[in-house]
C-alpha cells in the first residue's frame, strides 16, 4: 500500500479547493495538526514543488485560518469578553465557573486560559507570509498582493486579540520550516506585540485590492475597521478618522434601511462588515449563541443593566428598538434581592432571535458578527469628540440613535461638555454591541475598568447578594488573563501572568 505523506495531502488539497469560502474538513484537521503551537511539527518536506504552486494552493491555507478563528471564539470568548464586564452575570453553579470569571477571580486551570488556537492562526499567516513572495506561478499581481494582505491582517488580528487579553506573549513571526527552528519562546512585551499589529496592518494597507468585496472572509472593508479599531487603543484621532472615511468611501456598508434586530440573527446586512460563517457539520456547536440563549443561565443580562436600559429611554420618552431586540424585558421582575446567587430562569440575551425564545439547537449555526458598521461609527464619534469636532461627533452619533428608534441630540444639549458627550458615545456602544464582545475591550481601551468594574462589584454585585464573591481590580496584571498551566508546563521559558 503506497505511504500518504503530508506532501500528498497538501497536493490534494490544492487540488479540491476551488472557490474562496471552500473549508475542506482534511483542511481543518490536518492544519490543525500542523499548527500547534510549541509542537509544530517541521515543514521540510513540504516546499515550492509540492505546495504553494498556485492560488487555490493559498486560499487553501488562509481559509483553514478561519478555521482556527470559530475554535478560539468557542474556547473563550464569552470569557475573554462579556463575562469580564457588567454586561452579563455569570451562574454560580454547574461545571463552568462563569461567576468566578465575572468576579475577576480568575485561575490558570480555566479553558479559556490557553491561547493556542491563536497561534495556529498567527502559523498559518506566517507560512503565508513566507512563502506568497516565492510564489513563481502566474497568478496576477493584485491577486497575489490581495492574499498577502490577508495574511497580514489575520496575524494582525491574532497578535490584538493576544495583546488584548494575555498582554505579554510570544512574538512568533516566521514558520517552521526545518526541526532546529523549533523552540520554547519567551514573552515579549505588549508594547512590542501591539507594534507588529500596527506594522502588520500598515502592510496589508499597501497590498489590499480595495474592489474585493467578502462578508464571511478578509474584505478592505474588515481591514480598516479593524486598523480604526487599533488607532483608537494608540489613541490616535487622527488615523481612526482617517481609515473611517475609507471604509466609508468603500460604498459598501450603511445603516439606511438595516433593521437592527437583523444584524446578528442574519448577520449578513449592510451593517455587517465581518461575520464569523458557522456551519454545524464542520464546525461542530456554536456554543457562544447556544450559551447565551441557554435556559440553564450560565449567563444572563445584568439587572443593572435593565434598568440602565429603562432610565435611557425615559430621559426622551422613546422606545430603544436595540432593547426589546436584545433582552427580554419581562425577565426584569424576576430578580430578587439575592439574585447574584440564584439568577432568574430562562433570563437570556436573545439577540440572535429578538422577541421569542428558541429551543437551544436552534442556536448551534448561528452567524457571529466580528465588525459592524455601527460599531466603527461609533468610534468615529469618539474620535471626533477628542479632536474637537463635535458637530460631526453627534452626528455621527445620531445616525446609530436613529436607527434605534431614538432622537438626534444636538449641541445645544452638550453646551460644550465634551465629556458628557463622550460618556453617551460609551453608553450608545454598550447598548449597540452588547453580547458581540466590545464592552471590556471598550472599559479597558478607555482606562475605565477600575472605576466602572470596581463600582459595579461595591454596589450592584454586593447589594444583591454577591458581598464577599468579588475581587477588585488593583493592579495592571489583573486586566489580563493568567497563561494556561498546561502551556507553562510545556514551556519552563514562560512565566504566569502577575500574581495568577
Amino acid at each position: 500500500m503506497k505511504t500518504v505523506t503530508k506532501s500528498h495531502i497538501l497536493t490534494l488539497l490544492g487540488q479540491l479547493v476551488r472557490r474562496p469560502l471552500v473549508l475542506c474538513p482534511l483542511i481543518l484537521i490536518f492544519t490543525s495538526c500542523l499548527n500547534e503551537f510549541l509542537t509544530v511539527e517541521p515543514l521540510a518536506d513540504i516546499t515550492t514543488s509540492t505546495f504553494w504552486k498556485s492560488e487555490n494552493d493559498v486560499r487553501a491555507e488562509l481559509n483553514a485560518g478561519y478555521a482556527h478563528i470559530k475554535n478560539a471564539y468557542k474556547t473563550g470568548f464569552l470569557y475573554w469578553t462579556e463575562a469580564r464586564s457588567d454586561n452579563f452575570l455569570g451562574n454560580v453553579t454547574g461545571s463552568s465557573p462563569v461567576q468566578n470569571v465575572s468576579l475577576n477571580k480568575l485561575t490558570s486551570n480555566l479553558g479559556a486560559c490557553n491561547w493556542n488556537h491563536w497561534y495556529k492562526l498567527i502559523s498559518v499567516a506566517n507560512y503565508a507570509i513566507y512563502f506568497i513572495p516565492t510564489m513563481t506561478d502566474k497568478m496576477d499581481e493584485a491577486t497575489r498582493n490581495h492574499l498577502l494582505s490577508e495574511a497580514y491582517f489575520l496575524r494582525a488580528f491574532a497578535y490584538f486579540n493576544l495583546y488584548r487579553i494575555w498582554g505579554d506573549v510570544p512574538l512568533v513571526t516566521q514558520p517552521t520550516l526545518r526541526r532546529s527552528d523549533v523552540e520554547k519562546p519567551l514573552k515579549s512585551p505588549k508594547e512590542d506585540i501591539f507594534a507588529l499589529v500596527v506594522s502588520d496592518l500598515a502592510a496589508a494597507d499597501t497590498l489590499v485590492n480595495v474592489i474585493v468585496d467578502e462578508k464571511f472572509i478578509y474584505s478592505p472593508a474588515a481591514l480598516y475597521a479593524l486598523t480604526t479599531d487599533v488607532a483608537m487603543w494608540e489613541k490616535d484621532y487622527e488615523k481612526a478618522v482617517l481609515f473611517s472615511d475609507k471604509l466609508y468611501a468603500l460604498g459598501k456598508h450603511t445603516l439606511d434601511g438595516v433593521n437592527f434586530a437583523d444584524v446578528c440573527r442574519d448577520a449578513t446586512t449592510a451593517d455587517n462588515i465581518w461575520t464569523l460563517k458557522w456551519n454545524y457539520s464542520t464546525d461542530g456547536e456554536n456554543n457562544i449563541t447556544a450559551t447565551l440563549a441557554n435556559s440553564s443561565n450560565p449567563f444572563v443580562p445584568t439587572f443593572e443593566l435593565y434598568q440602565k436600559w429603562f432610565a435611557w429611554e425615559k430621559e426622551f420618552n422613546a422606545r430603544d428598538l436595540r432593547r426589546v431586540a436584545t433582552i427580554d424585558s419581562a425577565k426584569y421582575r424576576e430578580f430578587n434581592t439575592k439574585h447574584v446567587m440564584s439568577l432568574p430562569n430562562s433570563s437570556q440575551c436573545w439577540k440572535w432571535s429578538p422577541g421569542e425564545h428558541k429551543p437551544q439547537t436552534e442556536y448551534q449555526e448561528c452567524y457571529i458578527p466580528i465588525y459592524r458598521l455601527a460599531d466603527i461609527i461609533l468610534l468615529r464619534a469618539e474620535a471626533l469628540n477628542r479632536l474637537g469636532r463635535t458637530d460631526e461627533a453627534i452626528e455621527e452619533m445620531n445616525k446609530v440613535r436613529r436607527r434605534a428608534g431614538l432622537p438626534d441630540k444636538d449641541a445645544a444639549y452638550y453646551a460644550g461638555d465634551s465629556e458628557k458627550l463622550e460618556e453617551d458615545i460609551w453608553q450608545e456602544r454598550q447598548f449597540e454591541l452588547y453580547a458581540e464582545g466590545r464592552r471590556w475591550f471598550d472599559l479597558r481601551r478607555t482606562d475605565r475598568v477600575e472605576k466602572v468594574m470596581n463600582a459595579y462589584f461595591t454596589g450592584y454585585i454586593a447589594k444583591y447578594g454577591g458581598q464577599d464573591r468579588y475581587r477588585l481590580f488593583e493592579e495592571e496584571w489583573q486586566y489580563y488573563w493568567p497563561v494556561s498551566q498546561d502551556i507553562l508546563n510545556e514551556n519552563e521559558n514562560l512565566k504566569q501572568t502577575g500574581s495568577y
